[in-house]
């Protein structure tokens, strides 16, 4: 059976479109299609790597300051290394007790005996003694003091010596001075 064309002979018959020209604009759909997605997608990256770069660039601008402090401390330990390699080599020998004693001898006012003088190791000195009298024992912390020996000397204690009360028993501190009068 043939078809019946029923419409009126000058009318334009509608253009058929080919299978071809279907699947080349279904082909041009789907690379648009494609393309924007992998816009949006490589968008959306790139806007998530700005974000966690300005994020670091914060991070870095508040602890910037610390390359600056590690200089300084750097310079620091340097000052400081080269200040305890010249303490340890005026020291090398050992602290010189025979010339402390021997200027500590010296620096006796009459009336004074010391029964025991106790330096530790971090300069410290204990000063145990026996006096006639109140005025030795300060004769005794003015002539320490004005020495080049010993800084910040005090009196610690004083009292009666045991059984003969003539005598006052006493207990000085000092530090012993840096060699060179240097001051830490």
């Amino acid at each position: 059976m043939k078809g019946v064309d029923l419409l009126p002979p000058g009318l334009p018959k509608p253009p058929r479109t080919s299978a071809l020209r279907i699947v080349a604009a279904a082909s041009v759909c789907a690379f648009v299609l494609v393309a924007v997605l992998l816009y949006v997608v490589k968008a959306q990256e790139v806007a998530d790597l700005r974000r966690s770069l300005k994020a670091q660039e914060e991070d870095y601008a508040r602890y910037a300051w610390l390359d600056h402090d590690i200089q300084e401390t750097r310079k620091s330990k340097d000052e400081v290394l080269a200040r305890l390699a010249a303490a340890t080599q005026q020291v090398e020998g050992g602290l010189p007790a025979q010339e402390i004693l021997g200027d500590l001898s010296r620096l006796l006012p009459r009336g004074v005996r010391l029964v025991q003088f106790t330096l530790a190791d971090d300069g410290k000195a204990m000063i145990d003694g026996e006096a006639a009298s109140l005025e030795a024992v300060a004769s005794l912390m003015l002539a320490l003091e004005d020495s080049d020996l010993f800084d910040d000397v005090r009196l610690a204690r004083t009292g009666r010596a045991g059984e003969n009360e003539g005598l006052l028993a006493f207990q000085a501190q000092a530090t012993l001075s840096r060699t060179g009068g240097e001051k830490p």
